[in-house]
């Protein structure tokens, strides 16, 4: 929240802090939806598992698959979930610091009038 009196080196200093920002909160995204596709991946490789020994197998074998997938579905949904809320967690948390960085600075100014 940058004042209007603000020098220019200030101005570039915030320009700057919002870029690091931004590409911080960029490579989290990337990390989080990598980390959630890996999950997703072993989750499908695992319920196909689940699928061919069922198919292979008698009735209870082929509920006993169904029901191991549907666990497991929930399992990756609700860790992708947790993953998420972290990454958004983690991606406010810088953003206020960026905040708080420019205040501080435009404090520093005020105070240096």
């Amino acid at each position: 929240m940058s004042n209007t009196n603000e020098s220019l080196g200030n101005k570039i200093a915030d320009a700057v802090d919002d870029a690091g920002t931004a590409i911080k909160n960029g490579v989290k995204d990337i990390k989080t939806n990598t980390e959630n596709d890996a999950r997703r991946a072993d989750n499908e490789a695992y319920k196909a598992a689940n699928d061919a020994k069922g198919e292979a197998g008698n009735i209870f074998d082929k509920i006993g698959g169904k029901i191991k997938n549907a666990v497991s579905d929930a399992k990756t949904s609700s860790e992708n979930a947790a993953n998420t809320a972290k990454n958004e967690s983690e991606k406010a948390a810088n953003n206020l610091d960026n905040e708080a960085k420019k205040a501080a600075r435009d404090e520093r100014d005020q105070n240096n009038i």
